[in-house]
């Protein structure tokens, strides 16, 4: 018996060389770490507050040149990813200011990206030729494969977070990012084409918004495809109708999860406005706490009004404007608004969940 017992442990050890030599692992040592009882839920719960962010983002925008950053920004490490620029397991955001007159080259990219402003009027990113002037609360989104710039014409820094499903991209090995923009001095007359740092605006002022902001209402005398991949031709939506919808619905009853929740679609089809993250608003009334709730889905929240508490996996967090705060996969959590009305902006992979087919969630039941 002992003889057969080492036999077998020398023919085992045989064998896991070979494997190793031809780039196999043994299933049957690798199980604890393929038949997961639950996600690894690597991405902890954390919030990153506006009071310790905005000093060194001033003292960056002060010591940093844009021609050295291109795009100055502060990056979301979430601890719990290793030291990676990762918000959550595919998501990366960050806080970015550009000190007026300052401008970032034009580049597309394979990830989809967004932005939602914090501060200052006189930004504005040209998404496809379209030049779109941004407000607090706005949101601009910049698609896969679109050509998009930045700038401020302002007179004081303009702040906004950016949003965009970098990770997912990557674990996908399908990143690039492309800043060799050209462009002819007069298209329609056949001009030779030249390198550019910024596109020329081709869209009439207001594009997005004149098209689309009109509720239930689509236009059929425009082609609604812009670009090549699969996402909203809205590319704008102002913060004062989204504000405006809260209000409207603020006397119904609301999700008992959520609050009154509000997602941007696309106008052409109801659905999410890119394929992997869905952008949303949410209003909570004064005093309201929603039920505890879980979703297969990542999902980063900003503060845009008021103050609360959320808790995330038995841990509460407060927060105030301009906070930033992450609710990883399959963590159980609920929201209080304080003392005043409270308005949250969140971007979660769900749809990237969805089409995969991984989505599912949780909720406790309301009382009766």
């Amino acid at each position: 018996m002992d003889t057969q017992i080492g036999r077998g442990g020398e023919d085992r050890a045989a064998l896991s060389r070979d494997a190793a030599s031809l780039s196999l692992v043994e299933f049957w040592n690798e199980r604890r770490d393929i038949e997961l009882q639950a996600p690894r839920n690597r991405v902890q719960p954390y919030k990153w507050s506006w009071s310790d962010i905005e000093p060194r983002l001033l003292e960056a925008a002060r010591i940093v040149p844009l021609e050295e950053a291109e795009r100055r920004a502060l990056v979301f490490a979430n601890p719990g990813l290793g030291g990676k620029p990762y918000i959550t397991q595919t998501l990366f955001a960050a806080y970015s200011l550009y000190n007026p007159g300052e401008t970032a080259p034009v580049h597309r990219h394979t990830p989809s990206a967004s932005r939602f402003v914090l501060q200052g009027g006189g930004g504005y990113t040209t998404v496809g030729g379209e030049k779109i002037t941004m407000a607090r609360g706005d949101l601009v989104l910049t698609p896969n494969g679109q050509w998009h710039d930045h700038g401020n014409e302002g007179d004081e820094p303009v702040i906004w977070v950016d949003v965009l499903n970098v990770p997912l991209v990557e674990s996908l090995d399908a990143t690039i990012f492309e800043f060799a923009y050209v462009e002819g001095n007069a298209p329609e007359a056949g001009a030779p084409m030249e390198r550019r740092d910024r596109q020329t605006v081709r869209a009439p002022a207001e594009h997005s918004h004149n098209l689309y902001a009109a509720g239930g209402l689509k236009p059929l005398f425009v082609d609604h495809a812009r670009g090549t991949t699969e996402h909203s031709p809205q590319y704008f939506y102002r913060w004062a109708d989204t504000r405006q919808a809260l209000d409207r619905l603020r006397g119904y009853e609301g999700c008992p999860w959520d609050g009154i929740i509000l997602e941007y679609i696309d106008p052409t089809t109801g659905g999410p406005v890119m394929p992997s993250m869905s952008f949303r608003s949410q209003l909570l009334r004064a005093r309201e706490a929603t039920r505890p709730q879980r979703r297969m889905a990542s999902t980063i929240y900003c503060v845009l009004e008021g103050h609360g508490v959320t808790e995330i996996g038995g841990r509460r967090f407060e927060w105030g404007p301009n906070d930033v705060f992450v609710v990883p996969n399959w963590a159980w959590h609920h929201h209080e608004a304080g003392a005043e009305d409270a308005v949250l902006y969140s971007v979660t992979d769900e749809p990237a969940m969805r089409k995969l087919g991984l989505y599912r969630q949780e909720g406790a039941a309301p009382t009766a």
